[in-house]
């Protein structure tokens, strides 16, 4: 493990395909591309990050494309690059301009 990846962490680099379930503790980004399931604190899908399947996390920040069904117990952010489509719930939700979503979408009180 290096001194950049924090213990709890997972990181899907670019060029990389995974297909399972992933849980973390803390922090999953996705620079590559996942289908199946996610579970952690935060995930972070990077501008070239893909990801199909479930996800859940307290907090997710995506810049690329999210598909299938989303839930995000606090805050769901979609970047300007980012696209999030299929069955999802969220706490609170910000859009940047450019940004798009599509679907089944459900707001629920934020878990603090």
């Amino acid at each position: 493990m290096s001194e950049g990846n924090p213990k709890g962490n997972l990181f899907v680099g670019a060029g990389v395909t995974a297909n399972g379930t992933m849980t973390a503790p803390g922090l999953i980004v996705i620079d590559g591309a996942v289908d199946g399931v996610l579970n952690a604190s935060a995930i972070d899908i990077t501008r070239n990050g893909i990801v199909k399947g479930e996800t859940t996390a307290t907090n997710i920040r995506v810049a690329g494309q999210l598909m299938n069904t989303s839930t995000a117990h606090q805050s769901l952010l979609i970047e300007a690059t980012g696209e999030v489509t299929g069955d999802i719930t969220y706490g609170d939700l910000e859009i940047q301009k450019g940004g798009n979503i599509s679907g089944t979408i459900i707001s629920t009180p934020p878990k603090r």
